[in-house]
């Protein structure tokens, strides 16, 4: 995030000194601005949730559009959110990151409750859903899906989630025999 609070005070209009008046230096405005980012994605995926009822496959879809969704509509929190020079480890941000990660942790418990996801480790779920997510941000972010003819978010979101949803092979049995014929 290439800009000083030097910069920042000239572009919205206030002395060069006047955002030392709320936050020490750069670091403390994005860890600010990461911490606020983080509730209101929260909040974004939250709502998603709740709106979609009970059955698990809308809710998933729900929520990953409200992630991809919250990244096109408020690209300066999302990228504060991963910024290298925001403070990790501040309570303010900490604290979104868990609400934040803490929705995807119940979703997937909920999920493995019900037998819609399989047994084993939470995080082997989070893992493949926070990339996804992360990576379909970035790209619809950049508009790396327009050549492709590509430019409802929520059908493209809903398309990669479904298939992670239903996994690459059609059966991770029959994909591991295919493997061995052809060898």
């Amino acid at each position: 995030m290439g800009f000083t609070l030097r910069e920042l005070a000239r572009r919205v209009g206030v002395s060069h000194a006047a955002p030392y008046r709320h936050f020490a230096d750069k670091r403390a405005l994005l860890t600010a601005l990461a911490a606020e980012g983080a509730h209101r994605l929260a909040d974004a995926v939250d709502a998603a949730l709740t709106a979609a009822g009970p059955d698990l496959r809308a809710r998933f879809l729900a929520a990953a559009h409200a992630y991809v969704r919250f990244a096109l509509d408020h690209p300066g929190y999302f990228q504060a959110m991963f910024a290298s020079e925001a403070d990790k480890d501040h309570p303010d941000l900490v604290a979104g990151r868990e609400r934040s990660i803490g929705l995807l942790y119940r979703y997937i418990a909920e999920a493995q409750a019900a037998g819609y996801f399989g047994e084993g480790d939470p995080l082997s779920y989070v893992i493949p859903v926070f990339a996804m997510h992360q990576g379909l941000a970035v790209l619809s972010m950049s508009g790396a899906f327009a050549p492709f003819g590509l430019t409802d978010i929520r059908a493209v979101s809903d398309l990669a989630h479904s298939r992670l949803l239903e996994g690459l092979a059609p059966n991770p049995w029959d994909a591991s025999s295919a493997a061995r014929k052809r060898e």
